[in-house]
């Protein structure tokens, strides 16, 4: 994820990355994030991880991009 951002050179300036992950292999990128980004974990159960955010389904996650989506559209108005 931190190289993604270096490469892509988001790694400063407005850029708030977030992360959505539903599984133990989202944990790294969940942990790097901790203090630059938004984590999330997509899950029906609770449990321990580095996201600061939790979702229970993928419909949780349409419904959460979604309501970025409109707000960015709203501020471009």
């Amino acid at each position: 994820m931190l190289w993604l951002l270096e490469a892509l050179e988001l790694e400063r300036g407005k850029v708030l990355p977030i992360y959505i992950g539903d599984d133990r292999t989202d944990e790294d990128a969940f942990s790097a994030l901790e203090k630059r980004g938004v984590a999330i974990l997509v899950s029906e159960q609770p449990q321990v991880t580095a996201a600061s955010y939790w979702l229970h389904n993928p419909e949780e996650v349409e419904e959460f991009l979604q309501k970025i989506t409109d707000r960015l559209h709203a501020t471009e108005l």
